[in-house]
């Protein structure tokens, strides 16, 4: 039989299955992830390995619908994804998971425990901490905690411009973690513990415009005390002669006051203004 006469009988089929299949409803989905087994049953499933119930478990996970799925069975995925990092905690796949998905604030409080297991039991991998450490910043509004993960973080990254940045983003969040003397003080540290060149430079700028920013704090409360009111501009304190001059700040940003008469960094303004 040629090539052509054995085509003939399966286009004939398609177009029967075609036929048959056309006035055929879709059954709807079920739910993608509504059963959690105890991590006993788990284990038992496959035959005694922790490591092979975590891959199993993490296959399901990874293989779910987030678009179809509804809050419940989130909720369930974070408990999936806790079960995973309980039976290997250095499991990788779990903890980029964790970070991707379990993102709203209900599923945070998983996504923290994946994400301290995996840091603690990936000695090498500064990621976990990286994201440890945003989502104390971002989600539990704790900059200081937030720092401290990334520097945390710091020794575990190889290369160079990776403990940079890492450094750069906890002094950042130093910033807004401390009181601004505590934050000057720490990094300060920072920059005496940065080996020599730009980067210690940096730290060193960052350090000296947050005492400045103290020293102008201070004085602002000396200004309330002796006037009975808060500054409206930071020139305040030259009229009432507090101080001779303005500091320099190292950035060229300058200071300013907030609606409160704190002093503050000026915020840079895009059109090249102050």
């Amino acid at each position: 039989m040629g090539p052509m006469a054995m085509m003939v009988p399966a286009v004939l089929a398609y177009l029967l299955a075609v036929k048959m299949l056309s006035g055929q409803h879709l059954i709807a989905h079920g739910p993608e992830l509504s059963i959690r087994l105890p991590l006993a049953a788990q284990v038992l499933m496959a035959g005694g390995d922790r490591h092979l119930a975590a891959n199993m478990a993490g296959i399901r996970v990874l293989v779910a619908d987030t678009f179809r799925m509804k809050p419940d069975e989130f909720l369930t995925q974070a408990q999936l994804q806790k079960d995973v990092s309980w039976l290997n905690p250095a499991h990788e796949d779990n903890y980029y998971i964790a970070v991707a998905i379990l993102s709203q604030p209900q599923l945070i409080p998983a996504a923290q425990y994946v994400l301290r297991r995996a840091a603690d039991a990936r000695p090498h991998d500064w990621s976990p901490l990286f994201y440890y450490g945003f989502n104390l910043y971002h989600f539990e509004q704790n900059p200081a905690a937030g720092a401290a993960a990334l520097l945390e973080g710091v020794p575990r990254a190889k290369d160079v411009q990776e403990q940079w940045a890492l450094q750069s983003l906890a002094a950042k969040w130093i910033e807004s973690g401390y009181r601004t003397g505590d934050a000057a003080r720490l990094v300060g540290t920072m920059a005496a513990n940065a080996p020599p060149g730009g980067f210690r430079r940096y730290l060193k700028m960052r350090a000296e415009r947050l005492v400045q920013l103290d020293r102008l704090k201070n004085l602002a409360q000396k200004f309330r005390d002796t006037t009975g009111r808060p500054m409206t501009r930071i020139e305040d304190l030259i009229d009432a002669k507090l101080i001779d001059k303005l500091p320099v700040d190292p950035f060229g940003t300058g200071f300013a006051v907030d609606s409160a008469g704190e002093p503050i960094f000026r915020v840079p303004n895009p059109a090249g203004g102050r």
